[in-house]
């Protein structure tokens, strides 16, 4: 999407492991931008077919000569029926929009895009006004990347993809589309200066803003889909700290009684919308789901709600991932090691769900790293994460990369039933009841093929989860607490998940994010502070205090009590950059 001139040579590689199910492109002419330039739009789309029983190539076209590219998911806002496909639905809302008055068209505009409940990127040529929309959603979910021109001779690029720094010979090539608001490239405007307007003299912003903010004079601008962290106290609220024995587990008031039910409700359904409707690409497929599981509170949540709305005969895969720390195993004398601290959760966690949920096939997948091998993908992955350098971007990078590739080691379940004992291998599953599962030792290779992956991120921001709310809390009490939870909400939008977009998509996979459903933001956002965590009691008692009530009630008490700890630790990504001690999180890569 460019004036001037493009090739797609750069990313194509990219957009085609992202999107390995329909290819296609589509070129507009208009006019030109200066003499001698023809202003030329050249719209590349890659499908990742996810929803709807046909597969729909992009960029899709209609009567109307509009073009559209989209990266997303529509969970709410706009009906989707199961069968059908959301770019289609997009495109027919899309289509509704008059063309009597400038203004007006792009009122309904954005009018269409702030209606939609989900994750995406969008590109939208509206032929008729001349028009190029772009944005992110309002949380920032999905990747989309732009460049814009720094001489005569330089194009216009958007992408949800990164060409790698070599490509581009600019480390600076591409930066991310804040998911700010919606932005809008007038190019009649742009084809019709002569070449004296810059691209950036051509762009409109809407941006984003709580409804209940004061205004700042512009009345063009979209309303957030939920409002302010609730600032609430009861003035019966103490500060002072709660001693508690060690299996201590608070007390549930009525109130407390209602958040529970209201929190499995509203995650249950975001759940549900993400995880039903996942098409089958061959006869034979038995895992649709995977969930990036470490074993802590918040993926083990999601697995548990996640078994209470998908058929018994699906396979839901646990995907767990641990890298071998060189600074410990360096001789290679012995086997490496791969008990870091995210295996032992996930295993124990696992068995939780195996009690509760025993008509269920449970595959945790242990995928071990060899530091030798993280070392050869490395430049791959640092490809992905481009515009971000940091030491700590590729820590993460490399987690989420290795756990989304999918390939690891299944261990042998004996199942046991009256007496009888026989195997349980992979996906063939166990219909009966009463069943103990026990592991033989036995390993088997297993690669996911589960093209939706959930993650529990967005949970910590919203139910306390961090080292620093707890901090607050001792600072300042619970409005400080509040003020820290405000600024972790309102930066979630520019929390690197467009990185992590990149790195999950580069499989040809797609990361769900069932806690950061804007109507899950909005109930948590209502909700009382004190309701969903008490900085009183200790840690692994009243942070996320709220989850850890309804993982007791989804039957899950052993796993209710574990705390946050981030991947890159608890997979120990943070032992393999192949640098010193010394390096820090927020060095830039060498």
């Amino acid at each position: 999407m460019l004036p001037r001139r493009f090739t797609v040579s750069a990313i194509d590689i990219h957009i085609d492991l992202t999107g390995p199910d329909a290819q296609n492109s589509h070129s507009v002419t208009f006019g030109q931008d200066s003499p001698g330039n023809e202003l030329q739009m050249v719209f590349f789309g890659a499908v990742l077919h996810l929803r709807g029983k046909e597969n729909v190539p992009q960029p899709l076209v209609d009567e109307r000569k509009d073009v559209l590219c989209w990266n997303g998911e529509i969970f709410g806002g706009i009906d989707v029926k199961p069968e059908e496909n959301d770019t289609q639905m997009l495109m027919r809302e899309l289509e509704q929009i008059n063309e009597i008055e400038d203004d007006w068209s792009d009122s309904q505009v954005l009018d269409v895009l702030q209606r939609i409940e989900g994750p995406y990127s969008i590109v939208f040529w509206q032929a008729s006004t001349a028009r190029l929309w772009f944005a992110r959603d309002c949380l920032g979910r999905r990747s989309l990347l732009w460049h814009k021109p720094t001489d005569g001779d330089d194009s216009f690029y958007l992408s949800s993809v990164s060409s790698s720094p070599n490509v581009t010979e600019n480390g600076n090539f591409w930066e991310e589309v804040p998911a700010d608001g919606v932005y809008c490239l007038h190019i009649d405007k742009l084809a019709g200066s002569s070449g004296t307007n810059s691209v950036s003299d051509c762009i409109s912003h809407f941006r984003w803003r709580h409804p209940d903010d004061s205004s700042d004079g512009n009345n063009r601008f979209l309303a957030l889909p939920f409002s302010k962290v609730n600032p609430d106290v009861p003035e019966t609220l103490t500060i002072e700290d709660i001693a508690v024995p060690e299996d201590f587990v608070p007390s549930i008031s009525d109130e407390m009684d209602q958040a529970i039910n209201g929190l499995h409700s509203v995650l249950g359904d975001s759940v549900r919308r993400r995880v039903i409707d996942v098409p089958s690409h061959i006869s034979t497929e038995t895992t649709k789901v995977a969930i990036l599981f470490s074993g802590g509170l918040d993926c083990l949540c999601l697995a548990a709600l996640v078994d209470s709305y998908l058929p018994h005969d699906q396979n839901i895969d646990l995907l767990n991932v641990a890298f071998e720390n060189p600074r410990i195993n360096q001789n290679k004398k012995t086997p490496a090691n791969y008990d870091v601290p995210d295996r032992k959760t996930g295993r124990a966690s696992v068995e939780e769900l195996r009690n509760i949920a025993p008509h269920r096939t449970w595959n945790f997948v242990e995928i071990n790293v060899p530091y030798e091998e993280a070392m050869r993908c490395r430049q791959q992955i640092i490809d992905r994460i481009v515009p971000l350098d940091t030491v700590m971007d590729l820590s993460i990078a490399m987690a989420f990369w290795f756990a989304a590739r999918g390939e690891g080691i299944y261990k042998v379940l004996v199942a046991i039933m009256c007496g009888m004992a026989y195997i349980r291998i992979l996906n063939i599953s166990c219909t009966y009841s009463g069943i103990i599962n026990h592991s033989d030792g036995t390993e088997v290779p297993y690669h996911s093929k589960a093209r939706v992956l959930l993650s529990g991120l967005g949970a910590d921001e919203q139910l306390g989860g961090y080292s620093r709310h707890r901090e607050a809390y001792r600072q300042g009490g619970w409005h400080k607490m509040i003020n820290e939870l405000q600024v972790d909400i309102d930066r979630i939008s520019s929390r690197n998940m467009g990185r992590d977009d990149r790195i999950i998509s580069d499989h040809g996979k797609e990361v769900r994010f069932p806690f950061l459903s804007t109507d899950v933001v909005r109930w948590m956002c209502a909700t009382r502070c004190d309701l969903k965590m008490d900085m009183r009691y200790p840690r692994g008692v009243g942070e996320k205090l709220l989850l850890r009530h309804l993982c007791r009630r989804l039957g899950m008490h052993q796993a209710s009590r574990n705390w946050k700890r981030a991947i890159q630790f608890g997979a120990k990504t943070a032992k393999m950059t192949g640098e010193t001690r010394k390096e820090k999180g927020q060095q830039k890569l060498a």
